[in-house]
């Protein structure tokens, strides 16, 4: 897939591969590397009790953070590279996150089901959101918000 091909959504994961909606893989976590594409991001993350923190490095030194902003998961900050979000839950009763820019705009939703998969859903300005971004940032839902155990990386 080239770089401006955009995979057909939804995504899912499902355990560690990430499929689009005609089940092609897209990415997928081995030993602690998410693999997409030409890209590989290191991941290391800490899932501990009251501070969520996971960091990916790029071969060529590019950096993605997601850390907890507050005491709760509710609201998770993301610096991929220089490009900001926020991820929102989208109700105090779901686990369901809008992907939010830094202009404000909603890139993406993530849902996770009950199954273990999280689901990837383009928003109305997903557009804006570069490839690379959206599988760390889908990723890092997974490690927080998946119903099941935290997936073997």
């Amino acid at each position: 897939m080239g770089s401006e091909e955009r995979p057909v959504g939804p995504w899912t994961w499902e355990g560690n591969e990430l499929f689009d909606a005609h089940r092609s893989r897209l990415a997928a976590v081995r030993s602690d590397v998410i693999i997409f594409d030409s890209e590989r991001l290191l991941i290391e993350s800490e899932p501990g009790p009251f501070q969520f923190r996971a960091r990916a490095t790029t071969g060529d030194g590019r950096v993605f953070t997601l850390v907890q902003s507050r005491m709760t998961v509710s609201t998770l900050l993301a610096d991929c590279d220089g490009r900001r979000y926020t991820l929102q839950r989208s109700s105090v009763w779901r686990k369901a996150r809008h992907i939010i820019d830094a202009d404000g705009d909603i890139v993406a939703r993530v849902r996770p089901l009950i199954s273990g998969r999280v689901e990837f859903h383009p928003g109305p300005a997903v557009a804006d959101l570069p490839l690379v971004d959206a599988v760390f940032l889908s990723w890092g839902c997974v490690l927080v918000d998946s119903p099941v155990r935290r997936p073997r990386i």
